[in-house]
């Protein structure tokens, strides 16, 4: 029964880009999504409207402080207290800010600045979790719902969380994760020696200096991963009632749906359920002005053709991207 579950929402998620004018399916199910708040939800809000519109049952659940999480047309939003207000996400904003304009950093003060505000991140992300997976009016509710699957950006892991526990074949929308965890994740081979890593800045072809220095930060990343996940890990572990750790919920993701592209990405090896749908997330916006008609910026015919980008998003897109 999940092996079909997970076939027929393989379908219906990389079909879900289709335009406006995609006929309603025969076949419908009921999705549960677990966004994650910033520019995740640009991707995981277009496929939970589309798939809504199509008439499947799409429950979104989110905090009731947030940065971008919002309601929609075509979704039912369940919503949960958190222990904290907007003035925490304006100074997490402007830390992020702040990191993106130090740019002249060595290694060393890159990986400090990085941990540094992943702390801040973390802790955020960690009361959101428990405000959730601790709510247990809310997962009663949707214990009741019988889901067939469950869609979420394992960046942060209260989805998979929730998936693992509900034993939902979970669906993940993501850039990649840090510290390897998403090769780990699939068990997908993932060599240092032509691989770059995370904060080294190298490319695919590197000199001997450069692959000792790849060499010894993914020697690093298993305590870098402790660092990120282990508050993940406490809380999951309070709510599954026994230890668990990051790598063995991540597992258990039925697809892996990946935001990027070999035409602007290095290569590496893949699994058979790492599927590539494109490097971008993209908001549809109105039609060009009359005045700008005779020579307009064709991104929709632009990055199909460098294969950035779903074909089926190209449907009158006139689009604002947001690179990822």
């Amino acid at each position: 029964m999940q092996a079909r579950s997970v076939s027929l929402w393989l379908g219906v998620l990389l079909c879900s880009a289709v335009g406006e004018n995609t006929p309603a399916t025969a076949w419908t199910g009921r999705l549960l999504v677990v966004p994650m708040d910033g520019s995740h939800w640009t991707g995981l809000k277009a496929v939970a409207e589309e798939l809504g519109r199509r008439g499947h049952t799409v429950v979104v659940v989110m905090p009731e402080v947030s940065m971008r999480l919002d309601s929609g047309k075509h979704y039912i939003t369940k919503k949960f207290p958190v222990p904290y207000g907007p003035e925490l996400l304006e100074d997490l904003q402007a830390r992020n800010i702040e990191a993106l304009q130090r740019t002249n950093l060595s290694l060393v003060e890159r990986i400090s600045s990085r941990i540094s505000s992943l702390k801040t991140f973390v802790h955020y992300q960690q009361t959101t979790s428990e405000g959730l997976l601790l709510n247990e009016k809310l997962l009663d509710f949707l214990r009741k719902q019988n889901f067939d699957a469950l869609l979420t950006s394992p960046a942060v892991p209260t989805g998979a969380i929730l998936a693992y526990n509900l034993s939902l074949p979970a669906v993940y929308m993501l850039r990649g994760l840090p510290c390897g965890m998403d090769s780990r994740g699939t068990a997908c081979p993932d060599p240092p020696s032509y691989i770059p890593r995370f904060f080294t800045k190298n490319s695919d072809r590197m000199s001997f200096s450069e692959r000792v220095l790849n060499v010894l930060v993914s020697l690093l990343e298993p305590l870098l991963c402790k660092a990120i996940y282990w508050t993940f890990e406490e809380v999951a572990s309070r709510f599954l009632q026994r230890a668990v750790n990051m790598q063995e919920i991540l597992s258990t993701g039925a697809l892996w749906l990946f935001r990027y592209d070999f035409a602007v990405e290095f290569p590496r090896p893949l699994m058979p359920n790492m599927v590539l749908i494109g490097g971008f997330n993209c908001a549809f916006k109105s039609p060009l002005s009359l005045d700008l008609q005779p020579h307009p910026f064709d991104a929709a015919n632009l990055l199909t053709k460098k294969r950035l980008l779903l074909p089926r998003y190209t449907q009158s897109l006139e689009a604002t991207c947001y690179c990822r």
